[in-house]
């Protein structure tokens, strides 16, 4: 291979064929994607093949489900297609280029013409069939070449030192082929001031037009991965867990998926997906070393808690390594109590090491406590493994709503919308004009938002405000910094009943605890102790 050290434009001058090569991991996953469905399934699909006007993939893009597809998956490219709502491969084309910088100036045009609410014009029918599959707007520059061509009679090797010129702003070259540009169309009959016009139009759309040909390959390849979403879902996600760097287990439960419970015994060390459930993998932990989940794999099964530390080297035995895996769930075989086990997990190691000795007891006495709540458990998994397996109280509210409601997750811009979430944190701050309102960062277990709560509202329902509690909130949606947020219109309790205890201190707790897990309901407890002055909020289901 011959190497130079002349920069690129130096190689180009000289009649030298410049070539970039840039990595891809999106290759990547769409080739894993067709072995482990031929490993799977033995369906040998190969991504060429793939039908790129596939009418239920075209729904997935016009639906905005486009997490983990690449060009798609940010909340701006998100939200753009929702708006535009592509009904073939060209409108996906057309998309992935008005998802950048310059080009966003046209999306209300573009959306409007598509969808029939503002007329296409052009500025001569000569130009209809070039600018027809864009509504009309220069969107490539492969565009402002065939105008070129076309209207000015340019050769297309004229046409590109122009588009060059344009992208590059070159000021000399650009009135140098402004000049040739305008003597061309006169000599093919158009007049002096519409000529002007035109060229004015392509020197302002070129600045940031994009090419077609890296579009329509980029947005093939995202129509490829988008298949395998919509058709083979498993595939899909088995392969995205596992390799890509985001957080895709929230978009699967969200495509219908559902947890599986961990288990020492069974648990892998990748992710892993059989029919709609997902079983999480040890690598998921956070934290977790390679070599403690390799020896958990290999030296299973374990009959007990007990049974796992006794075997467990002196080199694992630290509450730091354990802790994620009581927490997450992975002994509730053995005890789903997971608060005993970590309380006990240090006096256990005691009783290892002295297993064996003359006077050492032959079984171990556990020392009882109360458990974590539900809520307690969710958020601690989610702490661990970026989701909560266990059932979350609001979950089941959604079950039997009062209101018709909306995910976080399925917002959209402009929307006016009722959701069920908890309250996470309240951030009030003052106006200008002296008066407060608040900020909420609020979740419905699966994906976060922010609330803006106006001053005339946060007076209205400031004293129903609680860190913790769950509502039925009702607002606008709008777009912030590039991110979706509500604005507060009104506010409902989604559990306004309480029931009240009040005890002197907390020599009780496990005996309240029993009862309060033997009657379980959606009307939450709240306990008062008399001598902290402390008020303890749970709701047991």
């Amino acid at each position: 291979m011959l190497i130079t050290q002349y920069d690129a434009h130096g190689v180009e001058g000289n009649g030298l064929l410049k070539m970039d090569f840039l990595g891809l991991r999106n290759l990547t996953f769409a080739q894993k994607m067709q072995e482990l469905l031929y490993e799977t399934q033995g369906i040998s699909l190969r991504i060429e093949d793939i039908d790129l006007e596939d009418k239920a993939t075209l729904a997935l893009f016009a639906a905005g489900k486009t997490k983990g597809i690449f060009q798609f998956e940010q909340p701006g490219a998100i939200r753009l297609l929702k708006r535009v709502k592509p009904q073939n491969f060209e409108e996906v084309v057309a998309t992935t280029s008005l998802n950048r910088p310059g080009a966003s100036d046209y999306i209300d045009n573009f959306v409007a013409r598509k969808h029939g609410k503002e007329k296409v014009t052009v500025l001569d029918p000569v130009l209809e069939d070039i600018l027809a599959p864009t509504y009309g707007i220069m969107l490539y520059q492969e565009q402002v070449m065939q105008v070129a061509q076309r209207y000015a009679g340019f050769s297309l090797g004229k046409a590109d030192i122009l588009r060059r010129a344009m992208g590059k702003k070159n000021a000399a070259e650009m009135h140098r082929m402004e000049e040739s540009f305008i003597q061309g169309a006169l000599e093919k009959g158009h007049g002096q001031k519409q000529a002007q016009e035109v060229f004015a139009v392509m020197e302002k759309f070129a600045g940031y037009g994009f090419n077609r040909s890296h579009a329509y390959a980029y947005a093939a390849l995202a129509f490829q991965l988008a298949y395998f979403k919509t058709h083979f879902p498993a595939i899909f996600y088995q392969v995205m867990l596992n390799y890509a760097s985001g957080d895709y287990i929230l978009d699967a439960l969200e495509m219908g998926f559902e947890l599986a419970p961990l288990s020492i015994n069974t648990v892998p060390y990748q992710d892993k997906l059989a029919d709609k459930t997902i079983h999480l993998g040890l690598k998921t932990i956070k934290g977790m070393p390679r070599d403690f989940a390799y020896w958990i794999i290999e030296h299973r099964p374990f009959s007990s808690v007990e049974d796992f530390i006794t075997r467990l080297p002196k080199n694992y035995q630290k509450i730091s390594l354990l802790t994620p895996l009581v927490e997450v769930g992975l002994f509730d075989g053995f005890d789903k109590n997971r608060q005993k086990i970590l309380t006990n997990l240090p006096t256990l190691f005691i009783f290892v090491e002295e297993l064996g000795s003359l006077f050492a007891d032959s079984s171990y006495s556990w020392t009882d406590t109360e458990d974590f709540s539900n809520i307690e458990k969710f958020q601690k998994e989610q702490d661990w493994l970026g989701v909560g397996i266990s059932q979350h109280p609001l979950l089941v509210l959604a079950k039997n709503p009062l209101y018709p409601i909306v995910s976080l997750s399925e917002l959209s811009e402009g929307q006016t919308a009722t959701v069920l979430v908890e309250i996470q944190s309240i951030r009030v701050i003052r106006t200008k004009k002296g008066e407060n309102m608040a900020f909420l960062k609020v979740t419905d277990s699966k994906t976060s938002l922010e609330v803006t709560v106006f001053s005339e509202q946060y007076r209205k329902f400031k004293n129903l405000l609680h860190e913790g509690s769950f509502y039925y909130l009702n607002g606008k949606v709008q777009a912030r910094d590039g991110r979706l947020q509500l604005v507060l219109n009104n506010l409902k309790e989604a559990v306004s009943e309480r029931f009240w205890i009040q005890v002197p201190n907390h020599d009780h707790d496990a005996e309240i605890y029993h009862i309060l897990d033997q009657y379980k309901g959606q009307i939450p407890v709240v306990i008062r102790y008399e001598n902290e002055q402390k008020i303890f909020f749970c709701l047991v289901i």
